[in-house]
């Protein structure tokens, strides 16, 4: 399903919840949740992970990618696969909420949230160079580099809910210091320019909103969660007037906290980020 949820708020349960993160704020617990899941008994109830990579190629349309640096990852992304299918029809009915669904609804200025990663931008041919092997240094390089392209029907919905009046929101999880590269390789692949653009800063850095939100962990020296930060940032937006019409994520602690009226899960079986 590409609808995973429903989530309207009171306008009071809302005032409420904006005005105590910017006055008095709600912190968070400093542990991410783990991955839910079992403990096989025998080899044979576990999916073997050379089988898996290769049903994920498949899922891909790319099913003879070569992995590595020397690899095929310079490939352009299959638009004719089932990942593209999938995801051009999430992006379909969240285009479709937006043109019918929500209309005359907002309690506020109308905005939708977008992520980034898999969500706006196709990283691919980033799981190909690194055969599923993530590193932070080869990453920047993919993102200083703009090298993603867009996830296949989002440039789409972001241009039609930009024509509808609504304001564009990135929230990333990316640090503050790939702010410009990531709005440009948005931008380079046919969105429009965001309206607001949050990244994730370094702790030193934390806007007040954060202070508050995420109190508990950098008493603890630790940054805060994504999870934590993303739901802190939507309520500090909606703080700001406007109505979080959409959330668009690929993963589910992108919905995570509230503070959105609708979600919509993009496809993403190459990683999970609690």
């Amino acid at each position: 399903m590409a609808l995973v949820s429903s989530r309207r708020r009171s306008a009071a349960l809302v005032a409420v919840l904006g005005l105590s993160l910017v006055a008095g704020g709600v912190a968070y617990a400093a542990s991410a949740p783990a991955i839910q899941t079992s403990t096989p008994k025998f080899a044979d109830q576990v999916t073997n992970i050379d089988v898996l990579r290769q049903q994920i190629k498949n899922y891909y349309g790319d099913p003879l990618a070569a992995t590595g640096p020397a690899g095929t990852w310079a490939s352009a992304l299959n638009l004719d696969s089932n990942y593209a299918q999938e995801a051009s029809s999430v992006a379909a009915d969240g285009a479709r909420w937006l043109a019918t669904g929500w209309r005359g609804k907002a309690s506020g200025m109308k905005a939708i949230v977008i992520d980034v990663d898999d969500t706006t931008l196709a990283t691919w041919n980033y799981e190909i160079y690194s055969n599923w092997d993530y590193s932070s240094g080869t990453n920047a390089d993919f993102v200083t580099n703009e090298r993603f392209p867009a996830v296949p029907g989002m440039v789409t919905m972001v241009d039609q809910a930009k024509a509808e009046g609504y304001a564009i929101i990135v929230i990333t999880g990316r640090p503050a210091t790939q702010l410009t590269v990531t709005v440009g390789n948005l931008t380079k692949v046919g969105y429009p320019a965001p309206d607001l653009t949050f990244t994730k800063p370094a702790v030193a850095e934390y806007p007040l909103y954060l202070q508050t939100a995420c109190a508990v962990e950098i008493a603890a020296l630790k940054s805060c969660t994504t999870d934590h930060y993303k739901a802190a940032t939507r309520g500090y937006i909606e703080s700001l007037g406007y109505d979080i019409v959409a959330n668009f994520g690929d993963q589910f602690s992108d919905f995570t906290g509230g503070f959105e009226d609708r979600t919509f899960k993009m496809p993403n079986p190459n990683y999970f980020l609690p």
